[in-house]
């Protein structure tokens, strides 16, 4: 993503999430370091409202995640699927499935 896509993604953390301005963009920065670059379409399509396009890493996508925690913490989610980018694969998996409980 673009440096200039941090506004867009500010707004949306603000109204999902409750956070001041600043903290959301401190979490919309930290977002866009971490996320892995297949995964900046994602970003992009949550920020403008947009159903998530399923991409895979591994046997996972964003939307599956969610789904399967049932909830809408679309940054947590993010911050599993880059572990899953990293290889970290145990770490996310038991991320996936602890939420779930």
């Amino acid at each position: 993503m673009k440096i200039d896509d941090v506004t867009g993604l500010t707004e949306r953390i603000c109204q999902e999430y409750g956070f001041t301005q600043e903290v959301a963009q401190d979490k919309a920065i930290q977002a866009l370091k971490r996320c892995p670059m297949v995964l900046a379409q994602n970003v992009e399509e949550w920020s403008k409202g947009q159903k998530l396009t399923d991409i895979y890493i591994g046997k996972y996508t964003l939307p599956m995640i969610l789904a399967i925690w049932n909830s809408k913490d679309f940054l947590s989610a993010l911050e599993v699927m880059a572990e899953l980018a990293k290889g970290s694969v145990e770490i996310a998996e038991l991320r996936i499935w602890n939420m779930r409980r």
